[in-house]
């Protein structure tokens, strides 16, 4: 009885309004875009193929875009901070929110079009299903929504309060008739079930930022706006009013938005072949034709029956790095987004290195949240951990998937020399331990670090991939008769460090008058740091003695020892003669072992006794 009484009041205003103003051509229209600076392009459209009467069936009264007896008390207005400057739900990060183009023919419906299409994409977001295109029943608002009435319009509030009380079901329920008839059709007890409906909804503020701010965080929106002549001849572009009379309301999908054209991205009810492929868009910022003016938001979307989503859809939870860090935990929700509440609730995770809490929950009721904890543990090793998250009630599953991998520190290195505080000659070499990596990762680069004793800091290198674990001080770096102190850090092929050595103290030397400042003995018998002999002893040093603890622990006492014996071996030539003879078989035996032979010469020595000894036996 209300619906009937509202459709005669309505009948009676719609028959007292002009039929639309149409004595326009393109070519004047957009001759007034160009004089106003407006960025549009009018042409002959689809819309101007109807018949006055079928344009005017496909509008409402003017006063349908408004809100309608609501209480107006709060609207939505939240701070917005950090928007993207362009955002478009048919394209978020690759995927498409929207679904398809509808056409509401030759009925008043927009009303019902524009609030079913937020409702469809609103469900494809909470529901994680993108490129899905729902289609819900416009035709069962337009019969059975006794607020509005129906083919002669409708307000948004009171079509927003008929999809949070009754819903509406599928298309393939309640196929949509009206946009043929034009008349609103029946009631049937299968537009009432299985209907798909929201938990609540916002009225947005007049504020560009508002309604940005909204379409992100909710979805698309709906709003009303004031049709004029021109906008029937829309073809491309941002839409601004330039010219003609007011025609009637129209209620529209806001879809996005595009700060550099200052326009709002707009799904429209007319068919694929009207403007932009079915789309328009319009100029934001100065409530072009009102659009501004009465925007809806949906809160949450549920779906007939039992369903539920889980989000995110998946988590990496990174390189975790041991022991700075043994474990980390992501949250994630699970949310009815079914018609009834959840029962037995379970959960599990694939692989043993995640867990998750809690594992069971008794209930969820419709539209409730409830919150999943999976904490991954660090384990040492090379292998990324990938498992899933499962989660399932009723009967339904839904899953995320998780990726994570552990990076061990390298083993803190140590300084092997110089160390105990002994004097090293100028320009100095440093000599560190294996690289050791629990891991197996490979050792990629070193960091050497000299201080001075207030702590200064004499080098510090860049990570070298060269000097790993050996180094040798550049010309210039040490004063002589000066205490420093060195550490070194390791770092592993996939970018991880180790702790530094423990700082190490040494003494720089005086170097030798025309010598390298090292093998001091050699070089005093054979007259010259470049020598081939003192090479042979000087790689003997580097390649075998420094790199274990007992060589480490002479070559430390000869450098404390060598000097003086040097300086007697080089003022007297007979002393000189004598470690001459002396030196040369220990250089032999150096050469036979740095290039190679010693292995062959070793056996061909035993080869002879072995020969020798077998003579003998048979002369005896």
């Amino acid at each position: 009885m209300k619906k009937t009484i509202i459709h005669f009041t309505v009948s009676l205003f719609v028959i007292l309004i002009s039929s639309p103003g149409l004595a326009l051509e393109a070519t004047d229209i957009n001759q007034a875009i160009r004089d106003k600076g407006a960025h549009w392009v009018a042409g002959e459209t689809s819309a101007l193929k109807l018949s006055p009467e079928e344009i005017r069936r496909r509008l409402m009264p003017i006063e349908f875009k408004k809100s309608g007896p609501q209480d107006k008390s709060y609207r939505y207005s939240a701070k917005t901070y950090n928007l993207p400057t362009k955002f478009d739900w048919r394209n978020v990060n690759g995927h498409n929110y929207i679904t398809g183009l509808r056409d509401q023919g030759n009925c008043g419906s927009c009303w019902a079009f524009a609030t079913t299409a937020i409702l469809e994409s609103r469900i494809l977001i909470t529901s994680h299903t993108p490129d899905t295109d729902l289609d819900l029943s416009e035709q069962a608002m337009v019969s059975c929504d006794d607020e509005n009435t129906g083919c002669l319009g409708g307000y948004p509030y009171s079509a927003m309060s008929y999809l949070q009380t009754a819903g509406i079901p599928l298309e393939t329920d309640a196929p949509y008739i009206s946009g043929t008839t034009g008349t609103d059709g029946v009631c049937t007890t299968p537009m009432q079930q299985n209907t798909y409906r929201v938990t609540g909804f916002e009225d947005v503020s007049i504020s560009v930022e508002a309604i940005k701010n909204a379409i992100t965080q909710y979805g698309p929106l709906a709003a009303g706006f004031t049709v004029y002549t021109d906008f029937l001849y829309y073809e491309s572009g941002v839409y601004s009013h330039v010219s003609g009379v007011v025609e009637g309301g129209h209620m529209v999908a806001i879809v996005g938005y595009d700060d550099e054209e200052q326009a709002w991205i707009i799904k429209n009810s007319w068919g694929p072949d009207w403007g932009e492929d079915g789309y328009f868009r319009i100029k934001s910022g100065t409530n072009e034709c009102d659009i501004e003016n009465n925007v809806y938001a949906i809160h949450f979307a549920v779906v007939p029956g039992a369903s539920f989503v889980l989000s995110p859809a998946s988590a990496d939870f990174g390189t975790l790095v041991l022991p700075d860090q043994a474990s980390q935990t992501l949250p994630f929700t699970m949310t009815n987004n079914g018609s009834v509440p959840l029962m037995n609730i379970y959960s599990m995770v694939t692989h043993p290195s995640y867990s998750v809490l809690p594992i069971t929950i008794s209930a969820l009721e419709s539209a409730a949240s409830a919150d999943i904890q999976v904490t991954y543990t660090a384990r040492a090793g090379k292998t990324p951990d990938a498992g899933e998250l499962h989660v399932v009630s009723d009967g339904i599953t839904r899953t995320s998937s998780l990726a994570a991998q552990t990076n061990t520190r390298p083993d803190q290195p140590t300084n092997l020399w110089p160390s105990d505080a002994i004097a090293i000659p100028l320009p100095g070499k440093l000599f560190a331990s294996a690289f050791v990596d629990a891991d197996g990762d490979a050792h990629a680069t070193s960091q050497w670090i000299i201080q001075n004793d207030s702590g200064g800091i004499v080098y510090f290198g860049f990570f070298d991939a060269v000097n790993k674990t050996s180094f040798t001080v550049p010309s210039g770096t040490l004063q002589a008769n000066t205490t420093y102190y060195w550490q070194v850090i390791y770092q592993d092929d996939r970018g991880v460090v180790s702790s530094p050595s423990d700082l190490t103290a040494f003494t720089a030397a005086n170097p030798m008058s025309g010598s390298k400042g090292d093998c001091f003995i050699a070089t005093a018998a054979f007259g010259s740091p470049m020598a081939g002999q003192v090479e042979i002893l000087r790689q003997l040093r580097d390649r075998y003695l420094l790199t274990n603890h007992p060589g480490q622990k002479f070559v430390a006492w000869y450098y404390r020892n060598g000097p003086v014996a040097a300086n007697y071996i080089q003022g007297n030539p007979l002393a000189k003669t004598v470690v001459r003879v002396a030196l040369y078989p220990l250089i032999g035996f150096s050469f036979l072992l740095i290039s190679g032979y010693l292995p062959f010469v070793a056996v061909g020595l035993l080869l002879t006794v072995f020969l020798c000894l077998r003579f003998r036996v048979s002369a005896d």
